[in-house]
């Protein structure tokens, strides 16, 4: 008998950080049935509000235009959509679209949302079914919510526009839909609004690089003992007792990581910086990640939408302004360039005969060995830490003067994407660069 594991969420429950791998993976979801109406109640209020007084998205402009008077209407829904459709660059990796889907789901589960248990529903039966829409990854300026590529996203998940991730093919969202058993599902009055505004899509790119990330750490670090066995290494610096002179429990964990280099017999009294402080400087950036980490799920477990019902009535407020996501892209983006820095470093180390005893740049009746590699690192090191200068200062006014400060949460974030993606291959090339070391040594 087939046993399918089940991601169930449950009103104003908020699950652990692993939860991500396990959609990442495919598991499927199941929501209690008390989300959908916690949902249902919250439109209720909203509609019986708006009956009464303006409510901001109800049948309106939205941004600088929430004065003007717009069409109580499906199609009125589903030009709000249309008309922020607008993203640019590439398209987003499946599995942020996923995270992203799924934390959706996550933050409306809190019941504050006044959108229908149906609308909610699609969004689960899209993640089960495989349906994955290809959404432009930049577009959002993480203020006003994460308007340009949710708008893409639900384009396809509602009204079949666009193009999808189905089944290992790319199809049109309307084919995705209907092979699915899933019919258009028009949204009613303020609906569009309320599933775009807010802070999924940062929210998914934090998650996905974290998850990266901590799987590079382990790498770089397995790749670091490496070098340190190759470079003689001084074994006291790399001692368990070095994680108890400072608080600080990423020191602790790197030692752990690293377990015990086979440094040999002592050649010096104390290793370059570049090797003696590995536990301090990954130290600190994993520490850094579990911060990230703790950032994010505060954000998954919170609405973030604009506006909302609570206490029976709707209030509006700035929810989706993804200033937390921003500031800790940019922090780990700094934190990378010191790793960065460290590995070119080690590089470095590696091709000198004082610290290997193997010939200057590896070079073994050959013109110049490994040397070139080193150029390699310089280069690579140098863009991680141009892509360290942060992005959040860059706030500037969009929509007339009513939405005049922005965070820049995407930009940072995607700015982090690719400073993972160039310190993966610095992390390969410190690798290949042991394996000609070795080569040597045999």
């Amino acid at each position: 008998m087939l046993v399918v594991s089940l991601v169930s969420i449950r009103l104003n429950v908020c699950p652990d950080f692993n939860v991500f791998t396990r959609i990442i993976e495919g598991e499927l979801i199941d929501v209690d049935h008390s989300i959908y109406s916690s949902l249902d109640d919250a439109r209720r209020v909203f509609l019986e509000e708006a009956s009464r007084r303006r409510v901001y998205g109800f049948c309106t402009g939205l941004g600088s235009l929430y004065d003007v008077k717009g069409e109580c209407s499906p199609h009125w829904e589903y030009k709000v959509l249309l008309e922020h459709a607008v993203g640019s660059g590439s398209k987003a990796p499946p599995d942020v679209v996923k995270l992203f889907l799924f934390i959706r789901v996550l933050q409306a589960s809190r019941g504050r949302d006044p959108i229908r248990g149906v609308v909610l529903k699609r969004i689960v039966d899209a993640l089960n079914n495989g349906i994955i829409p290809l959404v432009p990854l930049r577009g959002s300026l993480g203020a006003s919510g994460d308007l340009v590529p949710s708008a893409h996203a639900f384009l396809c998940l509602y009204y079949g526009e666009g193009e999808a991730l189905y089944r290992g093919s790319i199809v049109s969202c309307f084919k995705a839909l209907t092979s699915s058993g899933l019919d258009v599902l028009s949204l009613e009055p303020g609906e569009a609004l309320i599933l775009i505004n807010n802070t999924s899509w940062s929210t998914a790119l934090l998650v996905h690089a974290m998850i990266r990330l901590e799987d590079l750490m382990k790498k770089s670090l397995r790749v670091a003992r490496r070098s340190l066995e190759i470079c003689r290494c001084t074994s006291e610096h790399y001692e368990p007792t070095i994680g108890l002179i400072k608080e600080h429990n990423g020191i602790r964990r790197v030692l752990e990581l690293l377990g015990t280099p086979n440094c040999g017999s002592p050649v010096r009294l104390q290793d370059p910086y570049s090797l003696r402080c590995i536990p301090q400087v990954y130290g600190a950036v994993i520490d850094f990640i579990d911060y990230a980490k703790s950032i994010a799920s505060k954000e998954y477990c919170s609405t973030s939408t604009n506006p909302i019902v609570e206490n029976s009535k709707v209030v509006h407020s700035c929810s989706f302004y993804a200033l937390h996501l921003a500031l800790v892209a940019d922090s780990i983006a700094i934190g990378l360039a010191h790793i960065a820095s460290i590995i070119e470093r080690r590089i470095a180390q590696l091709m000198r005969s004082e610290i290997t005893g193997l010939p200057e740049f590896l070079a073994l009746s050959s013109p110049v060995g490994v040397m070139i590699s080193h150029y390699i690192a310089s280069a690579l090191t140098a863009r991680i830490k141009t892509l360290a200068s942060p992005s959040s200062i860059h706030s500037t006014p969009v929509s007339g003067l009513q939405e005049d400060i922005t965070p820049q949460a995407v930009e940072s974030l995607i700015k982090l994407q690719e400073s993972i993606d160039i310190l993966e291959e610095l992390v390969e090339l410190e690798n290949s660069i042991i394996e000609k070391a070795l080569a040597l040594k045999k």
